[in-house]
């Protein structure tokens, strides 16, 4: 069976952590065939948004193999220092949104890679957290979660070491939102397909202006802003919208 299942289906890529045994834990299998569908669906023009998921009932994601991890510690081999757990959290720009899927547990890497993605629609029996402390583990990529969920909630995940609950990572803003187990793919679906009516260009330009423009003063972000989204303005979708509208019809978008 591949570590990973990836699909596509009008103009949604899934991808499906499948290591269930071992609760959909990365190892470098996982690692690399992560690494080549982020950038397969980068690269596909078909493609507007992404979702990813894990497979079986137990979790979503639960981090690190630390079996592989503490068989290469005792080869001497070690982990490089930095090394992300996926493509999505190196330095790939990724401008196409990309929705997580939360079922069971989601736990240090997992979390992480919850984290880098745009969207994240969680199953109410979900538990959540940034667990590396308790391993004696430095992960750098904690530093980030505090400009998505605020300091004090970033310090409490990260220094506690401690799960929380769907409903807890919700009230942290972590969470976009919690739905009963049974109704998270459809839930997760509704949202791709939403994404997928929007102009793709418009999509693409918006998140990356967010994005980039987050932490800048505002007179640098506005100036980039309008650098990425000029392109936009002179599209032929940018002229298709307005169009359609007037011809109170569905907009034919081309994505260019």
């Amino acid at each position: 069976m591949p570590v990973l299942i990836y699909e596509k289906r009008n103009r949604i890529a899934y991808l499906t952590l499948n290591r269930p045994e071992s609760m959909n834990a990365i190892n470098r299998e996982l690692r690399q065939a992560l690494t080549d569908a982020w950038n397969d669906f980068n690269h596909d023009h078909e493609m507007w948004v992404a979702m990813v998921t894990g497979a079986g009932e137990r979790a979503f994601c639960a981090g690190m193999d630390m079996k592989e991890r503490a068989a290469r510690d005792s080869e001497k081999q070690g982990r490089q220092q930095g090394r992300p757990l996926t493509s999505l959290a190196s330095g790939l720009n990724i401008w196409k949104p990309v929705i997580a899927v939360i079922n069971g547990y989601c736990l240090g890497g997992g979390f992480q890679l919850a984290q880098n993605c745009d969207f994240r629609i969680c199953a109410d029996d979900a538990l959540l957290g940034v667990t590396e402390v308790k391993r004696g583990l430095t992960p750098a990529w904690t530093v980030e979660l505090a400009k998505l969920i605020g300091l004090a909630n970033a310090l409490e995940l990260v220094l506690m070491g401690e799960n929380v609950t769907a409903q807890r990572a919700y009230e942290m803003g972590f969470v976009n939102k919690v739905v009963p187990k049974s109704e998270l793919m459809n839930e997760a679906e509704k949202w791709a397909k939403t994404l997928t009516e929007n102009a793709p260009l418009s999509v693409r330009a918006l998140k990356e202006a967010l994005y980039r423009c987050f932490t800048l003063p505002d007179d640098q972000a506005q100036a980039m802003a309008r650098h990425i989204l000029y392109p936009v303005t002179v599209s032929e979708d940018a002229k298709e919208g307005p169009r359609a509208f007037v011809e109170k019809r569905k907009p034919a978008w081309k994505g260019r």
